[in-house]
């Protein structure tokens, strides 16, 4: 089987401030610089971008990141705080690097605040981006290297896994999103077990942890990393989402972004030393 011998993820963008790192910006959104070796050989990969290229590139040059040989760009899906310095990313990596995305991620997207529609797509033009490297457009899985995978699109399973409040546009029309951009990426980590890094998880990280499983044919799951999307979650899914994590009998929960304070603190209770939570600037080394 092939497998990841190690994974080191570096937190370049993230919602909350590091207190170790004080020098960084944290701002809403996510952005996961990822090293992950194997037989001598070191794969570079981006899991979205944050919601601007300038604190993107801040952020990175002083956890001194490069950009330069980056194997490929994953987009969880399509929302600005995920995409928003991509462009500034691809001006940077020095050749055409793969993007790959979720046909559905370059829709027009929105959400309803106040009884106004406000945009929370992409915010530039996807023509901006076709010139800057080789987009890959896949409604399945990729493979990006052996024991590593983008899931595409995750089944929807679970009937406490719903997805409301978001829309988009189709034939002229404005339509309840579903989003089924939604994607995560899934690192089989020798000795270890699966790494589950989401975006925001729209699809449930539930869903998303059986996609997982389903894909890289493993039942052991070591850990799972990054926007849950349960900040306006009931009590009930946020239970039920815990009653389900324990089951995996996890290593490291390590929840930030979208999964909203009352989960994460519900969290921190349930899985004690097991939970940390995510801040920009964290090292995560599995």
């Amino acid at each position: 089987m092939n497998q990841i011998e190690q994974m080191r993820v570096t937190v370049l963008v993230e919602d909350t401030k590091n207190p170790t790192q004080p020098v960084l910006i944290a701002k809403h959104g996510l952005s996961f610089f990822i090293e992950l070796k194997a037989a001598g050989n070191t794969t570079k990969l981006l899991l979205d971008t944050g919601p601007s290229g300038k604190i993107l590139l801040q952020n990175a040059q002083k956890l001194g990141v490069d950009f330069r040989n980056l194997n490929s760009i994953v987009l969880s899906h399509g929302h600005y705080d995920h995409t928003g310095g991509l462009l500034a990313v691809l001006n940077k990596t020095g050749n055409l690097v793969p993007v790959i995305t979720h046909p559905e991620a370059l829709q027009p997207k929105f959400t309803v605040k106040k009884n106004r529609l406000k945009k929370i797509g992409i915010p530039f033009p996807v023509s901006d981006l076709k010139k800057l490297c080789y987009l890959v457009l896949k409604r399945g899985p990729t493979s990006l290297t052996p024991g590593v995978w983008a899931s595409g699109k995750i089944k929807r399973t679970n009937k406490f896994e719903k997805v409301t409040g978001f829309k988009t546009e189709r034939k002229g029309k404005l339509v309840s999103d579903f989003m089924l951009d939604d994607q995560a990426l899934i690192v089989d980590v020798k000795g270890k077990g699966l790494v589950i890094v989401c975006g925001c998880a729209h699809a449930g990280v539930i869903n998303t942890v059986k996609q997982a499983k389903m894909l890289s044919g493993s039942s052991n799951v070591y850990a799972v990393i990054g926007g849950f999307h349960l900040i306006k979650s009931s009590a009930r899914r946020i239970k039920e989402t815990i009653r389900e994590l324990q089951r995996e009998d996890l290593s490291l929960l390590i929840p930030g972004h979208c999964t909203g304070k009352k989960a994460i603190s519900k969290f921190s209770i349930v899985f004690g030393e097991k939970c940390k939570r995510l801040r920009v600037g964290d090292k995560i080394v599995i």
